[in-house]
């Protein structure tokens, strides 16, 4: 199997993409779904059990 540059090309792009995927769904759940659950829910849920 011979490497040439258009498929270098597509490899490099393919790393590159998946990996600012994975970046940005980690900062998603980091910055909204663990805060969420951490702040407002739980106290929402408290207060709707008391």
């Amino acid at each position: 199997m011979e490497l040439t540059i258009n498929n270098l090309i597509k490899i490099i792009l393919g790393v590159l993409v998946f990996s600012v995927v994975v970046v940005g769904v980690y900062l998603f759940f980091k910055n909204y779904v663990i805060d969420f659950f951490r702040g407002g829910a739980v106290e929402l849920a408290l207060s709707l059990v008391i």
